[in-house]
């Protein structure tokens, strides 16, 4: 397995001295051995937002801004988003500015995608909540077409183009990997049908069993083998680094090939989330 970590460009640790933060943190993953760093993703929330864990009144850098600047400062780690809310994305844009970091970055771009759920942040960009599967569905096949295409045409019930030219393409042949984030059955089956790989979340192992069992069935029946797919896992909800390591086999024995921190989990003081991020790296035998 190999590792990676969440960047801390959103909630408390954006309150100040943001570009440091992220700098240093993408700087030290790279210089620790960490294989990736991500970031997250939301546009807008609503004003009065409860039960969530990001407060409406803390920054949230925009995720594919922040790596673009980083493939200017890394020259190893690859960059990922983990997930881009794709239906209320516009597959064109979307396209140009992945594939910009990718040429920037020399190719390291790894895009993690999801279906969203906040229905305020629909709401205010005008798309209906109930569209977000069949975007998210067309928005990866655009995707797809505006990257390995000479000449790129696709025709769906929301985005339609004919005959155009988008360059640059990415530096990866044949593209980036598209994974898919989610534990919802519409999210497997984006994953088993569409997908490069998944990103599943959970506290343990067990949480994520079940769902994996799901994906192999769904894969097989898409006609696809569930061993090419690539198994990433955020332990979103783990109580504590030391469980994380502790389930660090268990991850490899279902199938995980890459686990990704969000240290945020554990601290909100950013000298304290640098430190677990080079101790997690010293416990695993990461290599500088």
């Amino acid at each position: 397995m190999d590792y990676g970590i969440v960047l801390p460009h959103f909630g408390a640790f954006a309150r100040e001295d943001v570009t440091h933060r992220v700098v240093a943190a993408a700087e030290a993953a790279e210089a620790l051995g960490y294989s990736t760093v991500w970031v997250v993703d939301h546009v807008v929330f609503p004003a009065k937002l409860e039960g969530y864990a990001f407060n409406p009144l803390d920054p949230m850098l925009e995720p594919m801004t922040i790596l673009a600047a980083l493939a200017m400062k890394t020259t190893r780690v690859k960059l990922g988003t983990a997930v881009l809310v794709l239906p209320y994305r516009h597959p064109l844009y979307t396209a140009k500015v992945l594939s910009t970091i990718d040429v920037l970055s020399g190719g390291r771009v790894v895009v993690g995608v999801g279906a969203g759920w906040l229905e305020g942040e629909f709401n205010a960009f005008g798309v209906p909540i109930t569209e977000r599967g069949s975007r998210t569905n067309e928005t990866i096949d655009a995707l797809k077409a505006l990257w390995t295409q000479d000449t790129a045409s696709y025709s769906g019930k929301h985005f339609h183009f004919d005959n155009i030219k988008a360059l640059p393409q990415p530096v990866q042949k044949p593209r980036p990997s598209i994974l898919v984030g989610g534990m919802t059955k519409g999210a497997l089956q984006r994953t088993a049908r569409r997908g490069d790989g998944w990103i599943a979340m959970g506290k343990s192992p067990d949480d994520i069993k079940a769902p994996f069992d799901a994906l192999c069935e769904l894969t097989i029946k898409a006609g696809r083998k569930p061993e090419d797919l690539q198994i990433n896992m955020l332990p979103l909800a783990a109580p504590s680094i030391d469980q994380v390591i502790s389930d660090l086999p268990r991850y490899q024995d279902l199938g995980v090939q890459h686990v990704y921190l969000s240290f945020r989990a554990w601290t909100a003081d950013f000298s304290q989330l640098m430190e677990l991020m080079a101790r997690f790296a010293r416990e695993v035998g990461l290599k500088t």
